[in-house]
């Protein structure tokens, strides 16, 4: 006859027992990835429960399923789009937590032409959007004239006034478990094209970049004048440009490395040159060029602009009554042969013989130059 076995026999083996049959998760996986990219989470059931349907949990969030292999081993591959916490379940059985820290993509480009005074603008996304916030600098010059941050991504419209290299500096300000992303744009606005008749901040820089080189240009204005087409014919006469009287991105850049004509005589120090050949009047003091005048010699069949030593011998105010014409505020110099205004002042030459200059110039050297002042003719 069997024996029963004692009660507190039976309570010492059956809590082994189910001890023994409580199923675990364990779960793996990369530490830090890129947003959406596929990644692999691994772990292993134990004990082993073949073809069991084990899920990938993000909190409550059911992320994806798969399943278990006869050794208990499962694997999940996953577009990662979220930092976690992540872990495995199986009926009531729950893993560790895994966080995998993700890599946000920050996509931006500079939208618009890259001409000063067009408009230009930012634009920049974050994904996922929740991954913080985006701060953008605005560098010119090496130093940071815009400094704000905004949710998600950016929107911002850039200053295009001056011409120049403009940095866009873009740094993520991160949530817990993204990390930091940084970009940075760079863009050169390069000096539109300008022509006669056009308003532009541009306009203004160009005349005092023709002045700064001792153009004769007219009072600062933003709107393209004829009497600034002058200045720059005479500019590009110098330079050997085709005369167009426009500002194009071949001017702009000769304007950065220019030709820089010498006076060809030195005695008298403070003395006029007329160059024929390219059409332009040096204004010399103390052996140096001072002042570049636009300017039309004869170029009517029949007519003849004298070469040679002269001398300003009268000046007439107003109009006065010539050989050669009627003209505009005279200084004589040989003959009835003047340097005076009269407009307008072609890119070629075009006078009865005379020197004509733009009005706005002949206004200041009437006033500038003297009697007895030595004026070269040459070609």
């Amino acid at each position: 006859m069997r024996r029963a076995l004692p009660f507190a026999l039976l309570l010492l083996i059956w809590p082994a027992s189910a001890t023994a049959t409580t199923p675990t998760l364990t779960l793996t996986g990369p530490k830090a990835t890129t947003y959406l990219h596929t990644v692999d989470f691994a772990g292993r059931l134990s004990p082993a429960a073949p073809d069991a349907r084990v899920r990938l949990m993000r909190g409550e969030t059911l992320v994806a399923t798969t399943r278990a292999r006869p050794d208990g081993s499962f694997r999940f591959k996953v577009d990662l789009a979220n930092p976690g916490p992540f872990h495995a379940a199986w009926l009531t059985a729950r893993s560790n937590d895994v966080t995998v820290r993700i890599r946000p993509s920050l996509h931006a480009s500079l939208v618009g032409s890259l001409v000063a005074g067009a408009p230009l603008k930012l634009a920049a996304t974050l994904a996922p959007s929740e991954a913080g916030r985006v701060r953008v600098q605005v560098i010119r010059g090496g130093q940071v004239g815009f400094d704000r941050s905004f949710a998600g991504g950016a929107r911002v419209a850039l200053g295009t006034r001056e011409v120049g290299t403009v940095r866009v500096r873009l740094t993520t300000l991160p949530r817990p478990g993204y990390d930091t992303v940084t970009r940075e744009l760079r863009a050169t606005l390069r000096p539109p094209n300008l022509s006669v008749g056009m308003s532009s901040p541009a306009v203004t820089d160009l005349a005092r970049q023709l002045a700064a080189l001792h153009y004769a240009v007219p009072s600062f204005s933003s709107t393209f004048s004829y009497d600034l087409v002058e200045s720059v014919w005479a500019f590009q006469k110098v330079q050997g440009l085709d005369r167009t009287g426009a500002a194009d991105a071949v001017l702009w850049a000769r304007l950065q490395h220019p030709r820089v004509p010498t006076a060809r005589y030195s005695d008298p120090p403070d003395h006029i040159e007329v160059d024929k050949t390219h059409q332009v009047l040096y204004i010399v003091r103390d052996g140096q060029i001072t002042m570049i005048s636009p300017v039309a010699t004869a170029g009517i069949a029949g007519y003849y602009t004298p070469e040679g030593k002269f001398a300003i011998y009268d000046k007439r105010a107003g109009w006065d009554t010539s050989p050669l014409g009627v003209l505009w505020n005279p200084m004589y110099f040989v003959g009835g042969y003047a340097i005076h205004g009269g407009d307008p002042v072609p890119p070629y030459p075009a006078s009865h013989g005379c020197v004509r200059v733009p009005d706005f110039v002949i206004s200041r050297l009437f006033v500038s130059e003297p009697y007895g002042e030595v004026v070269y003719v040459y070609s």
